[in-house]
């Protein structure tokens, strides 16, 4: 078996972009689908089969946009696996989550930008065809503005936008759907609990939560180093706090899978779900050490 072609697009692979093959698993990086880690099994499955690539495609790229680590792509993801990354899937979906990269990446800031229908495509989660409709769509909606509109050849899907803009409109929307900030003034806020210690675990959860790049790495690793300074506090809270919301509070928390590795958990698949945890989490622990100062 050859590897020179990516196994979701089936674009030829370029020199330098496969790494050494060592074992039962290739990994490649392109400029279309950014880092890519797939066994040799679901490699030829994809190539030769029917599977929602284009959702695939777009997970690879959001992850690499994200600094995070490559998805394992085996025989279970291209089936049924990828499903639980929450995908868009509907045309609105990608739609609202391109508005959105464009927002995140420049278009606030009216950063003009060029696109090429057959190369950008994963960024909305679609093909070139489907990307050429969400622009249309985007335009129609008076969300972006196109300079100009190159097309390439015969093949309508192929198309080059040139000197795009996000609108006013555009940039209303996208903040609608771009996880709000909720507590704000934690961020900047003093939690001073009188242990060096603990106020140094709490300041560098912050630092990394809000370290740029955010990824959710990250976003977890702060939220975990939170939950390690409330977890020997569980007791105390209830001097505090009611006994039955200390303990929904800590229910609620570990639903999710911060600490946990069990089947009950949620799976963290959204900025927005870590956004809760971590404020929940740090808001506590200023409410409590609020209380406990003030001899509540």
């Amino acid at each position: 078996m050859t590897f020179d072609r990516c196994a979701i697009t089936g674009y030829e692979l370029k020199e330098g972009e496969l790494k050494p093959i060592s074992g039962t698993t290739i990994e490649y990086e392109t400029e279309y689908v950014g880092k890519v880690k797939i066994t040799m099994p679901a490699f030829q499955e994809l190539l030769t089969g029917s599977y929602e690539r284009y959702s695939i495609t777009g997970i690879c790229k959001d992850r690499t946009l994200k600094n995070e680590e490559p998805v394992l792509i085996d025989s279970n993801f291209i089936r049924e696996g990828y499903k639980k990354l929450n995908p868009p899937t509907d045309f609105d979906e990608k739609c609202s989550h391109f508005l959105r990269y464009l927002y995140k990446h420049g278009g606030r800031e009216n950063i003009e930008f060029e696109f090429n229908s057959m190369k950008h495509f994963p960024l909305a989660f679609a093909g070139p065809d489907e990307f050429t409709r969400i622009m249309d769509q985007l335009e129609t909606n008076f969300s972006i503005t196109t300079r100009k509109v190159h097309p390439m050849g015969r093949d309508k899907s192929h198309q080059i936008y040139m000197g795009v803009k996000l609108t006013n409109t555009g940039k209303d929307e996208a903040k609608r759907g771009l996880p709000q900030m909720p507590l704000f003034g934690l961020v900047s806020q003093v939690i001073a609990t009188g242990d060096i210690e603990v106020d140094e675990k709490i300041n560098h959860a912050r630092e990394l939560y809000f370290d740029e790049p955010k990824s959710l790495d990250k976003m977890r690793s702060a939220c975990e180093a939170l939950s390690f300074v409330l977890e020997p506090l569980r007791e105390d809270l209830k001097n505090y706090f009611n006994q039955k919301d200390v303990s929904d509070f800590f229910q609620i928390v570990n639903t999710f899978d911060i600490r946990h590795n069990k089947d009950t958990t949620k799976n963290i698949v959204h900025e927005e779900q870590l956004e809760w945890v971590f404020f929940s989490l740090l808001n506590t622990i200023n409410t409590y050490v609020k209380l406990k100062r003030n001899g509540m």
